[in-house]
């Protein structure tokens, strides 16, 4: 089969249609956000592919891949599919790149499995726990569909409707800058606009604020912390731009000194507004790890 197609696999509670590049003995698995698919890594996977083998999957209840047949759309759920994805190609283990939702599903996969994530790059997020635990005024009116897409139903119901305007409203400032093209978004407004992977879509925030929250507040207060060496990577135009991203996530991690990261151009669609940057910080990220 090309490459350039999509391959699929059976596991356990669902189908993962994944996107694969490359055949080198070391593994990278990407994980895309909202509202996008594996697209997202268009200009990630071709580069990083260069002696390596780089996977990227549409998650559980996203783009190709199937419903889940338990209805879990939780982040446990969802890196358990990424450990069988990846012991279905043949690897034990991976370097993991996450952006947005993804980032927060690699995150799990790193706290659940850490013998299965030997590095991992996470983009544009805080910690789950620590967002939820900070809502003001101001981060609250900027991350106003958290809180809409938590009412999975009626956020369904409301978005089913006009999922081109919807999504139009997000890709705005990328659309116009041309780092999200016009059949690229073409390609996500399709691929939200069959409902029940709108509202599976929905169903992945809504166990943020419930299932995937409680699991981080106990393994957080259990002493649990990520141990695979930690990059991070977040657009310098984007909401964290102010933060101080790299010391929240060395309180996350079993080794402060593991932990880097740096500012890129752009916002928050960091794989798609500065892939370069993406690729050469990744590049060098895994030569310092191996």
């Amino acid at each position: 089969m090309p490459r350039d197609t999509l391959e699929s696999v059976r596991l356990d509670d669902v189908e993962l249609a994944y996107r694969v590049e490359g055949d080198g003995p070391e593994l990278v698995v990407l994980v895309h956000g909202w509202p996008q698919t594996n697209a997202c890594w268009r200009n990630v996977i071709e580069p990083l592919g260069k002696g390596r083998t780089v996977v990227a999957p549409d998650l559980r209840g996203y783009g190709a891949s199937g419903l889940a047949r338990s209805g879990d759309y939780g982040k446990r759920a969802a890196a358990a599919d990424l450990s069988g994805l990846i012991r279905h190609l043949g690897f034990e283990s991976a370097a993991v790149i996450g952006h947005d939702r993804g980032a927060r599903v690699a995150h799990r996969w790193a706290l659940d499995r850490p013998s299965e994530v030997k590095a991992l790059a996470l983009l544009d997020i805080l910690p789950t726990r620590v967002v939820m635990n900070s809502f003001g005024r101001e981060s609250a009116s900027a991350m106003w569909h958290w809180f809409f897409h938590r009412n999975t139903d009626l956020a369904a119901q409301l978005v089913g409707g006009n999922v081109e305007a919807y999504l139009g409203h997000f890709f705005a400032r990328v659309r116009e800058s041309g780092a999200v093209d016009e059949e690229t978004f073409r390609h996500y407004v399709e691929a939200f606009s069959d409902p029940a992977r709108l509202r599976a879509s929905f169903e992945d925030y809504r166990t943020g604020f419930s299932a995937d929250l409680e699991r981080d507040e106990a393994d957080h207060a259990s002493g649990l912390r990520v141990r695979a060496p930690l990059l991070l990577l977040w657009g310098a135009g984007g909401g964290l731009g102010g933060r101080d991203v790299v010391r929240v996530w060395q309180d996350q991690h079993a080794d402060p000194a593991a932990v880097t990261g740096h500012a890129v151009p752009g916002g928050h669609y960091v794989p798609e507004e500065a892939p370069g940057e993406v690729v050469d910080a990744v590049e060098a990220f895994l030569e310092q790890t191996r």
